[in-house]
């Protein structure tokens, strides 16, 4: 799940449910989610209700059924799901059993005691149009309103929703499943009692157009850009001014500002004199110097749908101001065999700079992203559309680093923050891509493998979209831990512990990092997934390396700086995999 204040990515468990025995010896672990829900009041069930019901679960199985977390003081996250028990899967079913539920999540409110949001999540494949009208007629019933109406939620998603005296019932409906949601009625405030007035939020601005005086800006050091603009600090409490960005590497090498760098306050990001907003921007340094940067001024993900004719007038206004500050005709770019999907771009080049507009090809299809590269004359590389021979053998082998306590890992993979979005996939695959040297951001990708911003990849969906791209990038894409095998094989990944093992030495040793698909929360790991992120559901990651004496892999994770490199001992990663791939040039 994904909460406002979690930068999160919900990578849902699966969409397939292990097949019952025909032999009538099926031991397969079932519960239903009618015990969980009293419809005259369904947030009032308790946590310790809860617990129990899956606490017996748990004690004939030896093993923990439900993951509880606590997303900060006020907030606690219990998650039940189909997950790895030994060799059987937990189920849970809806409305004495006609419905199949992937997986439930259930947040509490610790001052109250009480639920503020409940989802059960079913597989929109085996959701079948007469199964859909059914469950529709249900909840009227249920909650005792029969004129449901639409409401669009977060992202472009859309839904249906009952109203009830005590709460909301919603079906969400997302790329893969349909959710259904409980939720508390909007809060009214008294008429008897006088109502607190709301702290003002802080006024975040940020003025992009220095990024466009190339005299100055590819002679900023990271000193430099933090004396233009503020950097947001671990304690908010230390700051004297409103930040306006933050480092995403820990090696000042990236420095990202965003309209969404906080959840419940947005940053007014301007360029061209304040007359075009901006949804984000990255500024990259080599050597120690501005070299190079990207400026989103639309991606769906994060501004939501937009309308042709708005996005032609931003492109055209933004075309015309580049042409006044450029001061040279722009020519129509021939982008990269490697790009994967249509693009239509226009470079101004000057001897002060190069500037890059690009957008998807959207006649056919909806607008997804206008951004504009920068870089310094002598720093247009194969990121500006350039062809490019691409990553060779011996260049990897180079990038595998060996420390004396016993590492093996890759460096020099770049950082990509998937900010607020649940692009946890989308932002693995841009950096796995920019450290092959290929041309793709998260945006692009996002569209390609199916992913939903608000609610993430399906584990079954991303694969099979993964698939269907390795030839639009020239790539050889190949699962090594399959999730379908795991699903088909009641529970066994048809690969052994050793065998992982070796999966990561292999591909590691030859400076490939691997796509890692996973549940959070069940194992340790080092450092501590952090407070206030993600801490329970399906994610994605990366795999870069490994230490035998230690028996770690090592591992890094698209949520900026200080998540470079990070650990997790062997046993308990191969316990929580889901889903292993490789995706690299066709030949290594």
């Amino acid at each position: 799940m994904k909460l406002k204040n979690a930068a999160a990515c919900l990578l849902m468990v699966g969409s397939l449910i292990a097949p019952a025995a025909s032999n009538g010896q099926d031991k397969t672990p079932r519960a239903s989610v009618d015990d969980l829900i009293d419809w005259s009041d369904p947030l009032a069930l308790s946590e310790q209700k809860l617990m129990a019901i899956f606490d017996a679960h748990t004690r004939k199985l030896g093993r923990s059924v439900y993951h509880r977390g606590t997303i900060d003081e006020t907030i606690t996250d219990i998650s039940i799901g189909l997950r790895d028990l030994g060799k059987t899967t937990f189920e849970n079913t809806l409305f004495t059993g006609r419905f199949e539920v992937v997986d439930i999540y259930v947040v509490y409110s610790t001052r109250t005691g009480r639920i503020i949001s409940f989802g059960a999540s079913m597989s929109k494949e085996r959701l079948t149009k007469k199964k859909h009208e059914e469950l529709k007629a249900i909840l009227a019933q249920k909650t005792g309103d029969t004129k449901p109406v639409p409401v669009k939620l977060s992202g472009d998603r859309t839904g249906i929703q009952w109203t009830n005296p005590n709460y909301l019932a919603q079906l969400a409906d997302g790329p893969s499943y349909v959710q259904l949601r409980v939720l508390p009625l909007p809060s009214v405030p008294s008429v008897t009692k006088t109502v607190a007035q709301p702290q003002a939020q802080p006024t975040l601005n940020a003025d992009l157009d220095a990024l466009l005086n190339f005299g100055s800006l590819w002679q900023w050091t990271p000193d430099d850009f933090e004396k233009n603009y503020v950097l947001k600090l671990e304690d908010q409490k230390m700051q004297q001014k409103p930040p306006q960005f933050e480092w995403v590497s820990n090696a000042r090498s990236r420095a990202r500002l965003s309209r969404h760098m906080f959840s419940n306050v947005e940053t007014n990001l301007t360029m061209f004199g304040g007359s075009t907003k901006v949804e984000e921007a990255i500024l990259e340094f080599v050597n120690g110097k501005a070299s190079r940067a990207t400026i989103s001024f639309y991606n769906r993900g994060d501004s939501g749908d937009i309308e042709v004719t708005e996005f032609d007038r931003r492109f055209k206004t933004i075309g015309q101001n580049l042409g006044q500050i450029m001061k040279v005709a722009p020519k129509r770019q021939i982008m990269s065999a490697n790009a994967a999907l249509p693009v239509t771009g226009w470079m101004w080049s000057a001897p002060t700079g190069i500037a890059l507009l690009e957008h998807n090809e959207y006649k056919t299809a909806k607008p997804e992203f206008l951004r504009l590269k920068l870089a310094a004359p002598n720093q247009a590389d194969w990121s500006m559309g350039k062809l490019a021979v691409g990553v060779q053998r011996m260049e990897l082998l180079k990038r595998v680093t060996k420390t004396p306590e016993g590492d093996v890992y890759i460096s020099g993979v770049p950082m990509v923050d998937q900010g607020q979005k649940g692009y946890c996939v989308a932002a693995s695959c841009q950096r796995l891509f920019e450290y092959m040297r290929i041309p793709c951001d998260q945006h692009e990708m996002a569209k390609l493998v199916s992913v939903d911003a608000e609610s993430g990849a399906n584990i079954m969906t991303m694969q099979k979209s993964l698939a269907k791209i390795d030839g639009a990038f020239r790539v050889s894409f190949k699962p090594l831990v399959n999730p379908e095998l795991y699903y088909s094989g009641n529970g066994k990944r048809r690969v052994s512990d050793k065998e992982f093992l070796s999966i990561i030495k292999e591909n590691v040793e030859k400076g490939v990092p691997l796509l890692w698909g996973l549940i959070l929360g069940q194992k340790p790991e080092d450092p501590p997934l952090p407070r206030g992120g993600q801490i329970s559901g399906g994610h994605m990651r990366m795999v870069i390396g490994y230490n035998l004496a230690k028996n770690q892999v090592i591992f890094t994770d698209s949520w900026g700086a200080g998540h470079e490199l990070k650990r997790m001992a062997m046993p308990d990663a191969y316990d929580v995999t889901m889903g292993l791939y490789s995706m690299a040039p066709r030949g290594l």
